[in-house]
């Protein structure tokens, strides 16, 4: 009885660690999967645009479903699809992003980063850049090294091809946005009985896989105990502070890994709930 007991405690054992081996694997291949789909998504959506030199865009309605609108059946008339992340997987960007592309498969904006998590935390990502380019898990801003040499204008090489300056024409070179943001006046919200929770900055930024930090002061105008709800990528320390009435907390962030794009951080107090936006960049 005794080596049954043992063996059949050996077989459970062994069994559990099998199916949660399974079940880590399928959430990781609904991850790629999901990132892989979107990524195919907007270089088609591109391509698109610059064949019937018209624009293209992609638009994520919810957490886990997005629209592309496009010309899917080369008929030259675009109309938009439903695309749905795979169960589980669901997109932390904030706000929901959207990629616009023109009539050169360029868009309107700097980086636009995709960043998509599964239910065991696992992140990956899609940037865009305003060039177009897409890339996945890499920073399409960045440029290898490479070494440069001086051409003589005056030779084989056109004058009206030549640009002007010394600027490297990264994907980033023409962009206005910078890559660290500007903090945002605090923010406020407001409970039952009148109570507020104020958050202060209401927006600010980080570098990426803790280069730097930031802290987040928040008010109470009641007695609680405040607590972060914010997605993997992120440290928040403390996860939770009691405060007293008209009293504040001071919350540090970081940034745990390479995910870039901007992130809700949840403070939340006995009667309401505020939302302090972090960028993280470069």
């Amino acid at each position: 009885m005794l080596q049954l007991l043992i063996t059949f405690a050996v077989v459970a054992i062994l069994s559990t660690a099998a199916v949660l081996g399974i079940k880590s694997s399928r959430s990781s291949l609904s991850l790629q999967n999901s990132v892989r789909l979107l990524a195919n998504n907007m270089e088609k959506a591109r391509l698109d645009a610059v064949r019937r030199h018209s624009s293209t865009t992609v638009t994520f309605t919810s957490t886990s479903s997005y629209n592309v609108t496009m010309d899917f059946g080369g008929s030259g008339e675009p109309y938009t699809r439903t695309f749905n992340l795979e169960n589980g997987v669901s997109i932390i960007s904030t706000p929901l992003p959207t990629a616009s592309f023109n009539w050169r498969g360029r868009t309107l904006a700097c980086t636009l980063t995709f960043a998509l998590q599964n239910q065991n935390g696992d992140q990956s990502w899609v940037d865009v850049s305003d060039a177009g380019d897409v890339t996945v898990n890499s920073d399409v801003d960045v440029l290898p090294t490479a070494n440069y040499s001086s051409v003589n204008s005056s030779g084989d090489i056109y004058s009206t091809t030549v640009v002007s300056g010394s600027t490297v024409r990264t994907n980033t070179a023409d962009c206005s946005d910078g890559s660290v943001a500007v903090s945002g006046p605090p923010i406020t919200g407001t409970g039952a009985g009148g109570c507020t929770v104020v958050a202060n900055p209401s927006s600010t930024s980080i570098r990426k896989n803790g280069s730097s930090s930031t802290t987040i002061s928040v008010t109470s105008s009641t007695a609680t105990t405040l607590t972060v709800t914010k997605p993997t990528n992120l440290t928040i320390s403390p996860s939770s502070q009691n405060v007293a009435a008209g009293g504040s907390a001071t919350f540090t962030v970081s940034s745990t890994n390479n995910t870039r794009g901007t992130f809700a951080v949840n403070f939340t107090g006995s009667c309401t709930t505020v939302t302090s936006l972090v960028k993280v960049t470069n």
